[in-house]
């Protein structure tokens, strides 16, 4: 028997002893749990959220050898600035702030995993309605859609920031223009700042939100 074959049925039989009630759970940054299968708004904690998001890279961390880390966190961030440089209003660029911020328990599944794994967007949508819910992310009409615009245009100003020349014959598609600054990507610890003083300083100007 191969070691591989053991350490994975070790892994699996301990695994049932880490499913409580409600389902699995994971522990997260501050020593609080939650779970995956039964997720709820009062459980949601930002700091752990904005902990993991700091942490976790874009693109599965497939940027240029120069580029150290370039964090979800980071891609909120700038997203919701980007916005409000062009007008929006403070609850779209909320929405901005926190369109990915789920990914804190759950990973940033990127998509075309999604599309391979199709059962994946259910599971993840289920935890983003309670995260969105926790921290006050209204679905007013038209917000998913403005804020699926930045997103593209923060994939294209990525691309040309962060990611190595693509060497291949596929294409990412058509994109909007980049934003003219260049992306400057920052440590861990500052991005998790920036996330939060971006949280603090739109949550009072947005209704319904937490604090």
């Amino acid at each position: 028997v191969l070691m591989t074959d053991l350490l994975m049925t070790e892994t699996y039989r301990r695994l049932p002893q880490q499913i409580t009630y409600r389902g699995p759970w994971q522990q997260t940054s501050t020593g609080h749990g939650f779970l995956l299968a039964d997720p709820r708004p009062e459980e949601v904690r930002l700091d752990d959220l904005a902990f993991s998001l700091s942490r976790q890279t874009r693109y599965n961390g497939h940027m240029s050898e120069d580029v150290e880390h370039y964090s979800i966190a980071q891609h909120e961030v700038l997203i919701s600035r980007w916005m409000e440089e062009d007008g929006l209003s403070p609850e779209a660029c909320y929405a901005g702030l926190h369109h990915d911020t789920p990914e804190g328990y759950y990973g940033d599944f990127i998509s075309q995993v999604k599309y391979c794994v199709p059962e994946l967007r259910s599971f993840a949508a289920k935890i983003d309605t309670v995260v969105f819910e926790a921290l006050g992310v209204t679905g007013r009409p038209g917000f998913k859609e403005i804020v699926k615009v930045y997103d593209l245009i923060a994939l294209s100003t990525e691309q040309r920031d962060l990611m190595a020349p693509n060497l291949t014959e596929f294409s990412w598609g058509d994109l909007p223009t980049p934003r003219k600054t260049v992306i400057k990507p920052w440590s861990a610890w500052r991005a998790r700042t920036a996330f939060l003083e971006r949280h603090y300083q739109l949550i009072s100007r947005v209704s319904g939100a937490i604090t």
